[in-house]
């Protein structure tokens, strides 16, 4: 039998924690416990993509024409960025209601600084990531990339919010997601794209992408179970 590939056997792991966290989310007297691990999953999936922007798959590299920069500190620089950037605007949503709307997180995803689940800012550090490598299927233009990459963020956290209310990840003080909060994400991703850009030594494709099919699917599904 063929060896797995690094991206092989983490992508067989989230599949699977992705499925059973599928099946636990669907039966109501385990939806607590599962909601709980909620802020582990998220953890490990941005762990494993921030292992591919340390060692990207050569055939990612010769897909969309990068070199690779022996400058192992950039990794970090693009986590440590986004992860403030995202840490950042959350807060300043929920301290003053701008510009995503007023809303509140809730405890199960974790301690919390200022109101803001920590987890939050890894999660936009991943979602950037992931959204750059499925843009990067479509094209390599830079101008493109940032309005086709915010797109994509924003429609995944228009399936993720029914979702996450419902599971009290977080919750808004009006009755609907406003509609502000959709405007917000787009506008709020175009710099973090553009600084993922700058900043990443490579622009890994295959697993980030396959992250985000999944995570797609994932949402898709719990939409019409929950």
């Amino acid at each position: 039998m063929k060896n797995l590939t690094r991206q092989q056997l983490k992508l067989g792991i989230l599949i699977i924690l992705h499925l059973v966290g599928l099946i636990g989310l669907s039966i109501e007297m385990f939806r607590s416990l599962f909601v709980g691990l909620s802020s582990v999953n998220l953890l490990l999936t941005a762990a494993m993509i921030f292992d591919e922007l340390q060692n990207p798959d050569e055939s990612d590299r010769l897909r969309v024409g990068e070199t690779k920069d022996e400058n192992w500190l950039r990794p970090f620089v693009a986590l440590s960025g986004l992860f403030v950037a995202g840490m950042g605007i959350e807060i300043l949503g929920v301290q003053t209601g701008f510009p995503f709307g007023e809303y509140q997180y809730g405890t199960v995803l974790g301690p919390r600084i200022a109101g803001v689940s920590v987890i939050i800012g890894l999660n936009w550090f991943y979602l950037v990531v992931c959204a750059v490598a499925v843009t990067r299927y479509l094209t390599k233009n830079k101008w493109l990339t940032l309005l086709i990459a915010p797109a994509i963020l924003t429609g995944l956290d228009f399936l993720i919010e029914p979702v996450a209310i419902s599971m009290e990840y977080w919750a808004w003080v009006e009755t609907t997601v406003p509609l502000s909060n959709y405007f917000a994400w787009f506008i709020v991703s175009i710099p973090m794209v553009l600084f993922y850009l700058k900043m990443a030594p490579v622009i890994p494709v295959k697993f980030p992408a396959q992250v985000l099919a999944l995570q797609t699917v994932f949402f898709v599904v719990l939409n019409f179970l929950i």
